[in-house]
């Protein structure tokens, strides 16, 4: 009798999690699959059958195939920038015996990951800004002509990651402080007796004993990047200019926010969330057997 009220009990207990993943998560990833086979009509509240021309019309649209591979650049750039720098920056702080400092530098580089993107996207539009900005006016004193950052198409696909990854570097860079800071003392102390050098207690020692938060880290740094990078674009370039600094989740925006194409949009959804389920899982299967729980 007892048992059977604990089961209860636990099973209350998870409920509540239970229904909300459910409700606002697997549901709506459902119904967006739905539409993505219709046309919806959002004014007259209709759909009409289309089937998979949503996907086909997708697949070739120009645009689309220039908002995947920026998507592939961003990703190939910013997940190990955003991974391996704040590992760095981590131990070099490590390092520094300055608690007063530490927790400054700590502030200072996690700041930008909790200002909103329009206080950032408002700053570094007047930091490129050509005539007046900071960069162009930096150059200038230094002899050097100043750039269009964000209206050259070479270069507002870089000047949008840079500022993707100042915005977003800041997380990672306290969870690794965090897991290097937790790793028993002893285990340090019996390497420096044993003659271990920095190099060698950093790639033997201390990386391993922070794999989770590295495979943590890995994982989702992918759905951060593909997510977050959508605000940057949007306040500094609106994926211009002539698509050159999109990527699919702000063409999903275009889509349906913009011109009203929901199963179109759907589609695209539905395509982004294969694409990062193949990439969870591929991270899964290549790094998961490196990771070491204490």
């Amino acid at each position: 009798m007892f048992a059977l009220q604990g089961r209860y009990a636990a099973w209350l207990f998870v409920a509540p999690a239970i229904i909300a993943v459910t409700v606002f998560i697997y549901l709506p990833l459902v119904l967006n699959v739905g539409v993505s086979f219709y046309d919806w009509n959002v004014l007259r509240n209709e759909f009409t059958w289309k089937g998979v021309e949503n996907y086909l019309s997708t697949l070739d649209n120009i645009d689309f195939r220039s908002a995947f591979s920026n998507t592939v650049i961003y990703l190939v750039v910013l997940v190990p920038a955003q991974i391996l720098i704040p590992l760095l920056l981590a131990f070099l702080m490590l390092r520094v015996r300055n608690q007063f400092v530490v927790r400054t530098y700590r502030g200072a580089y996690f700041i930008p990951t909790i200002v909103s993107f329009s206080i950032a996207g408002v700053v570094w539009l007047w930091m490129f800004n050509p005539i007046v900005g900071f960069l162009n006016t930096l150059l200038e004193t230094m002899g050097l002509q100043g750039h269009r950052w964000l209206s050259d198409p070479d270069m507002a696909l870089w000047c949008v990651a840079a500022v993707s990854f100042w915005k977003g570097f800041g997380l990672n860079l306290i969870l690794y402080a965090a897991a290097l800071v937790n790793i028993p003392r002893e285990v340090i102390e019996a390497a420096d007796l044993d003659g271990a050098g920095p190099w060698v207690r950093a790639l033997r020692i201390e990386i391993p004993m922070i794999s989770p938060t590295l495979f943590f880290t890995a994982v989702t740094t992918v759905l951060i990047v593909m997510d977050e990078i959508v605000g940057v674009v949007d306040v500094l370039t609106e994926g211009g200019p002539y698509n050159s600094s999109s990527n699919l989740v702000y063409f999903l925006y275009e889509r349906a926010f913009r011109q009203f194409n929901f199963g179109e949009a759907a589609a695209v959804a539905t395509l982004i969330i294969g694409i990062v389920a193949v990439a969870t899982w591929l991270q899964f299967r290549a790094f998961e057997r490196y990771v070491h729980y204490q």
